[in-house]
């Protein structure tokens, strides 16, 4: 079992501050994908996103991540205004966009190897693969796995730099109810054991729930925080509780369907 390790400091502190992010559509019009939005996320915790689809969560993904910039307002980690692509921010999409003609093995260390240090850190790999469980497929490619492993080895992938902060984009939303559950407790134990700042997307009011130590609903049109709940249930959580069921009729308000 891969020891849990635990700095004295844990990193991923995130600020976004006033961000503004726009498009230009097929036809030349300018989209609001988010407007003025503003979040302090602490080290550690585990943020969840739900809204309805183009509402920017992705969008949002995707400027923490330093992929897109913002065309107003700044965004930071740990102090350090965020302009581009960093290894200390991984991202794992919905598609776990595994390369064919690689095994397991050399898809998690795509990231150590474009920066030239695979060699020195070629134990990481082995490391991330035995923490997701899939060390007896280390040498199976994409195409002999179901699409929980897969899922695992794009964590993996994502993991194996160390990030500060994990970002997640709609990870299981292709996943059968079972599998996708049981990646839920996984996701959920790979973040107690490492401590990392999480930022989780998804269109799944109980999933939501279920990880996210405070949930962001977001509204489009344009893309703004329209609440944002701290989840007081202890983890593990029960699905069945009635505080559940309370923190469920309060976000399925919040987004306007009503199940009275």
């Amino acid at each position: 079992m891969v020891e849990a390790k635990q700095a004295s400091g844990v990193h991923g502190e995130i600020s976004i501050r006033n961000v503004s992010k726009t498009f230009i559509d097929a036809k030349n019009t300018e989209v609001k994908a988010l407007q003025n939005i503003n979040l302090e996320i602490k080290a550690g915790e585990l943020i969840t996103i739900i809204g309805p689809s183009g509402c920017g969560k992705s969008t949002l993904l995707r400027l923490v991540s330093g992929l897109e910039n913002p065309n107003g307002g700044e965004l930071y980690i740990d102090g350090e205004r965020i302009t581009g692509p960093h290894f200390t921010r991984g991202f794992a999409f919905q598609n776990p966009t595994l390369f064919p003609w690689k095994d397991v093995w050399h898809n998690v260390a795509t990231g150590l190897e474009a920066r030239g240090i695979l060699k020195e850190h070629a134990a990481d790999v082995d490391e991330y693969i035995e923490l997701v469980g899939l060390t007896p497929f280390k040498n199976a490619f994409p195409h002999q796995l179901s699409g929980g492993m897969a899922q695992r080895v794009a964590l993996a992938r994502a993991l194996v730099n160390h990030p500060k902060a994990l970002l997640l984009d709609e990870p299981l939303g292709a996943l059968d109810a079972l599998t996708r559950m049981s990646m839920q407790d996984e996701i959920l134990r790979i973040w107690n054991e490492r401590k990392m700042t999480l930022l989780f997307v998804t269109h799944d009011i109980d999933e939501a729930i279920y990880l996210g130590d405070r949930v962001v609903i977001m509204s489009a049109n344009p893309g703004q925080f329209q609440r944002i709940i701290a989840i007081d249930i202890p983890k593990p959580r029960r699905r069945n509780d009635d505080i559940f069921f309370r923190y469920k009729k309060i976000m399925l308000d919040a987004l306007g369907v009503s199940i009275d």
